[in-house]
């Protein structure tokens, strides 16, 4: 078999980076990430696969990530998720901008108001 047939293109490493990313054990994507940058040896190939993979993960596995004035924490979850980066806290009614591939909010916002909860599902919120 030829060299070339051995090599993974562009692609399939993308494919292959992004599989190991989704399937990172809860908690661990960072680690996997770190070794498989090292391994994959292709920036770009690494970088599309993470952008796409890690918002999925955080969504999946609800990471909890500190607010950037330290008062508290959101969660990523699909279900309070407003854009593709920003997530609403009902708590301190603020949206958080979220960078995905470094698990941290960025930057808060005040929510506006078609983006709060109507007050009858606030209620349930409140006493759940």
């Amino acid at each position: 078999m030829a060299e070339e047939d051995c090599e993974l293109n562009e692609k399939r490493k993308r494919e292959i980076a992004k599989w190991f990313l989704l399937n990172s054990p809860a908690g661990e994507i960072q680690y996997i990430a770190k070794d498989l940058r090292s391994v994959l040896n292709d920036e770009k190939a690494y970088n599309e696969a993470a952008l796409e993979a890690f918002p999925l993960y955080n969504k999946s596995h609800f990471i909890c990530l500190e607010l950037p004035d330290r008062s508290g924490e959101v969660l990523v979850t699909s279900y309070n998720e407003l854009d593709e980066n920003e997530f609403l806290d009902p708590r301190t009614a603020q949206v958080a901008i979220v960078d995905h591939v470094k698990q941290v909010c960025t930057e808060m916002r005040p929510t506006a108001d078609e983006e709060l909860s109507s007050p009858y599902i606030e209620e349930f919120r409140y006493a759940i």
